[in-house]
């Protein structure tokens, strides 16, 4: 069996050419069985002859119609041809570029007088396809660079990828997606009931490059909910240039990009809904630099929920350390005094009686100096209740304005949890740059990662880069 395929394409003008992309062989009587069907090798072939085709017969039909002058209908000359490398998706190819002469009633229209127009670099500025640079970005940020570049290779007929090429054309990206939703805020179906806004915060640790004097940097990332829609995000706070400049540029950098920062959180807060108006609650463990950031891209007020599984937590190390005390064998106190108010913690801190809670606690560790501590197995038990509780208390006294009914919320079907946030935690930090996969970051290089990765999940990452590209 013998395959030929033949592309027919027929221009705008009505002329039509044909071009033979390429031939199979499939004799029956030698078949084996991974011959049967389009292998991948032939597959990879052909597109790459097709895409020669098509990519030549759209290059000489856009240079046909651009030598028309747009004023007086003129065919504009030829000035010369340009030999140009255009990376695509399907390969790279080498193309004479025509560069036409401008026409002498240039002076009327529109075009900055200079010299001969290039169409080619019109589409493609950076010589290289928008598909190709956003499949690299998206593939970069769900792999490593370098098998990012190795899968690119194995399935397409693309050129040979370089994981320094994958890295930058990321960046790239990022700060396109960044700058296109800065310039044009997108307008959303869901501003015209504008609905209360739920912002989810958590922080992962990922290693830091050793010129940075740091060990970890931490990378601020969570989810914007409303009633209609959500959005992940994903940043790093010390998003800074080289260690070896000086400070002060160092500091100047540091305020350019938090308010960068600042700006990428409020407009995720707009695309969701947020009509700069409606509430914002911010569920996050307690750092108040997660907090902070919502109020600065909100510009005022927000409120701030402390979430309940870091409470409920800490109130379990709380029991556990009273069980243990309870267990002692020569524990010389009454149970009832000691494991009521620790049984009863839980119930008060979720029903918001923070007072009661507090007291509750107080009490408790009064009680625990009253012992006699003469056996070690009582002392130790007695110093672990009292750290517990002291670590309880400080953590409540430091959130206080951030504690709430969780009991109501819950019922109410209101979010108590910033579960959420930490689901993204694993998809955007820990899966890409954790620390198990050995790898080391700039703060630069981990906020671009976080921010694609953040559009890939998110399905964003096309419709940002078309707004960017546009």
């Amino acid at each position: 069996m013998d395959v030929r395929i033949i592309v027919e394409t027929t221009f705008e003008n009505g002329t039509t050419k044909t071009r033979r992309v390429g031939r199979l062989s499939r004799p029956f009587r030698s078949t084996q069985p991974e011959g049967f069907g389009l292998l991948l090798e032939d597959a990879k072939s052909m597109l790459w002859q097709l895409q020669q085709a098509i990519l030549l017969d759209q290059i000489e039909e856009i240079s046909e119609a651009i030598r028309v002058c747009p004023d007086c209908n003129k065919v504009r000359a030829i000035h010369d041809y340009r030999p140009r490398v255009l990376d695509t998706l399907f390969g790279r190819f080498q193309v004479k570029a025509p560069r036409i002469r401008r026409c002498a009633c240039n002076a009327k229209s529109e075009v900055t007088l200079g010299g001969p127009l290039s169409p080619l670099a019109l589409f493609f500025p950076d010589r290289s396809t928008p598909e190709l640079q956003r499949l690299q970005a998206e593939l970069g940020a769900r792999h490593s660079f370098r098998e990012a570049a190795r899968i690119m290779e194995i399935f397409l007929p693309c050129a040979k990828q370089a994981n320094t090429s994958v890295r930058n054309r990321l960046g790239k990206i990022a700060r396109e997606i960044g700058d296109s939703e800065y310039a044009e805020p997108a307008v959303s179906s869901a501003r015209n009931s504008a609905a209360p806004v739920t912002v989810f915060l958590d922080g992962a640790h990922i290693r830091s490059r050793p010129e940075y004097q740091k060990r970890h940097l931490d990378v601020v990332v969570g989810k914007i909910e409303s009633s209609q829609m959500c959005r992940r995000f994903g940043l790093v706070q010390q998003a800074a240039q080289a260690p070896s400049r000086q400070v002060r540029q160092v500091r100047q950098v540091r305020q350019v990009r938090q308010v960068r920062q600042v700006r990428q959180v409020r407009q995720d807060l707009k695309e969701i809904g947020w009509d700069g108006e409606s509430p914002v609650t911010v569920i996050s463990d307690g750092e108040p630099a997660l907090p902070n950031l919502v109020r600065f891209a909100v510009g005022g007020p927000v409120r701030h929920i402390l979430d309940w599984w870091h409470i409920s937590m800490r109130v379990k190390h709380v029991e556990n350390a009273v069980r243990g005390l309870l267990q002692a064998k020569n524990f010389p106190g009454i149970p009832v005094l000691f494991g009521r108010p620790a049984e009863r913690l839980r119930w008060y801190l979720w029903h918001g009686k923070i007072r009661v809670a507090t007291t509750g606690l107080q009490w408790l560790m009064a009680d625990c100096e009253r012992l006699s501590k003469d056996d070690p197995e009582v002392r130790d038990a007695t110093n672990r209740v009292q750290a517990r509780c002291r670590e309880l208390y400080t953590y409540l006294a430091n959130n206080m304005d951030s504690l709430t009914d969780y009991g109501w919320r819950y019922r109410n079907g209101l979010p108590i949890s910033s579960s959420r946030a930490e689901g993204c935690v694993d998809d955007i930090g820990n899966t890409r740059m954790g620390k198990r996969r050995r790898m080391r970051w700039s703060p630069k290089g981990a906020h671009r990662v976080a921010v694609v990765r953040a559009a890939v999940l998110d399905g964003r990452l096309i419709g940002a880069y078309r707004r960017a590209a546009a």
